[in-house]
């Protein structure tokens, strides 16, 4: 059964990257950090994200599962339009 997760890495990164990084949305946070946030299929598929992330060394912060937090309409992030 698919979960929602919002994964915190630091720094800031184009949205070019969504697809790379399982189609989640990128949304850049104020300060130094990256919200990326959506469903995942299984346990699997967010492992294989993990897994891809730390190629990337990317820093990871932290990831939460379970429903989208509140966060999403703070002011405090500034989201990213694919075009």
């Amino acid at each position: 059964m698919p979960e929602y997760y919002e994964i915190k890495i630091k720094g800031h990164l184009d949205p070019r990257w969504a697809e790379s990084l399982a189609g989640l949305k990128l949304t850049q946070l104020e300060g130094d950090g990256t919200l990326l946030s959506g469903l995942l299929p299984d346990q699997a598929a967010l492992y294989g994200l993990l897994e891809r992330m730390r190629d990337l060394n990317l820093t990871l912060i932290s990831v939460i599962c379970g429903n989208p937090s509140n966060q999403d309409s703070d002011n405090n992030r500034k989201e990213n339009k694919h075009g």
